[in-house]
């Protein structure tokens, strides 16, 4: 009975402390949603009527953001699912190097990567263009490296079996990997999309013009534009990552099991 009784003390204590994380968490969201219809001492909608329907430049910064968005994902999956099976199953010098350096870049922080990104991006003549920020985070070792450890549990018979039936890497990718790795795929797709979509250091460093910056970068300039419209920009920014979230946590959850 003590011992039931401690557990049970054990798991109130952690429900609250818990509870207590949470709503730290997530009392500036509060606070930002509130403070968008909450004008001069009265609850109002004007904010979101002005940014929606006066501030014509929010609509080319919310577009930039979903273009660059999708394009970013879709180009880190078509990357990162090969060069994950590759370090799984091909053989080749250097593997093990290449995948710590795969490692060391991931945990290196954006900062210490910005010179060298500019510089390159300079040489190959694609500053101040859509390329400058969707290229750079075509080669994120994120991708590859959470995919590699969630193939490390894969069932090597069915793709030695497959290997029997044909020589193309693609089939094999496409009929065995694929299938048994989704929720993987998933899981790193949604992260890869948020990242995408709260970027804000690239707009601003890599491209000098406006019309090719994200929603983001409209969020940083609170000078440049009416103080009343970012409160609900900031809601409006927030609705994608937490409905995808919303629609796909559970497989956020069982791909992050590796």
């Amino acid at each position: 009975m003590r011992e039931e009784k401690r557990r049970g003390v054990k798991n109130i204590l952690l429900f609250i402390l818990v509870l207590i994380l949470a709503l730290i968490f997530v009392f500036p969201v509060i606070l930002t949603v509130l403070g968008s219809i909450y004008n001069d001492n009265r609850l109002s909608i004007d904010g979101y009527y002005q940014l929606l329907l006066n501030c014509f430049p929010f609509f080319g910064f919310f577009w930039n953001s979903a273009i660059y968005t999708v394009a970013i994902t879709g180009g880190v999956l078509l990357i990162s699912i090969p060069a994950a099976f590759s370090f799984k199953f091909a053989r080749f010098k250097g593997k093990k190097i290449t995948f710590l350096i795969y490692i060391i870049n991931m945990m290196m922080p954006f900062q210490v990567m910005v010179l060298p990104n500019y510089i390159g991006l300079r040489d190959l003549g694609i500053i101040n263009t859509p390329w400058a920020i969707i290229l750079p985070m075509f080669f994120s070792p994120f991708g590859v490296v959470v995919t590699h450890q969630y193939m490390r549990e894969l069932d090597s018979s069915l793709i030695e079996a497959a290997r029997l039936e044909t020589n193309s890497v693609f089939k094999v990718l496409i009929n065995c990997v694929i299938p048994q790795v989704k929720v993987c795929i998933v899981a790193v797709g949604l992260f890869v999309f948020a990242d995408a979509w709260n970027m804000v250091e690239q707009p601003l460093l890599y491209v000098n013009d406006d019309k090719l910056r994200n929603l983001s970068a409209f969020i940083a300039n609170t000078e440049n534009f009416d103080p009343a419209v970012m409160l609900p920009a900031s809601v409006i920014f927030l609705i994608p990552v937490f409905l995808c979230y919303l629609l796909f946590h559970e497989e956020l959850k069982e791909g992050l099991k590796v």
